[in-house]
């Protein structure tokens, strides 16, 4: 790769960091206003809505990494927020669940923090937040690849 191409990816680099950072770092601040941590919200909003899941199913569909995933479980249990059970069909798996608790924290947090971040993001139009969404879907696949 010549010098003039790595140069011509630093734009792109610093400008895709910049703003992971900033939606980052609002994201969080508007979560912890609701009273949960961005890891803490992650779990509560994915249950949201189902019976619950493995531990392997909510690692999947969560940004949390494994390592933390059982310390965030462990506050929120201890909150009130979410259960664990083993399952009926395969005793090895652990169920994850919202309780009553934690349902109420989900309607509670969920709406009103995509309400908040839709103000931000209506900034951009539908089209271009159409692209914007492939063109990181097809970024996101070169990373995975």
């Amino acid at each position: 790769m010549s010098v003039g191409t790595e140069e011509s990816l630093l734009p792109v680099i610093r400008a895709l960091m910049e703003c992971h950072t900033q939606v980052e770092r609002l994201a969080a601040r508007h979560i912890e206003s609701l009273g949960l941590t961005p890891a803490q919200f992650d779990v509560v909003a994915t249950l949201g809505d189902t019976a619950g899941m493995t531990c392997k199913e909510l690692g999947e569909h969560t940004l949390i990494t494994k390592g933390t995933l059982t310390p965030v479980l462990t506050r929120l249990e201890e909150r009130g927020l979410v259960r664990r059970e083993r399952g009926e069909q395969d005793c090895r798996q652990v169920i994850v669940s919202l309780t009553p608790k934690g349902e109420a924290v989900y309607r509670e947090t969920f709406m009103p923090h995509v309400t908040f971040m839709r103000a931000y993001l209506a900034k951009m139009s539908p089209e271009h937040q159409g692209r914007l969404v492939t063109l990181l879907n097809e970024l996101k696949g070169a990373f995975a690849e």
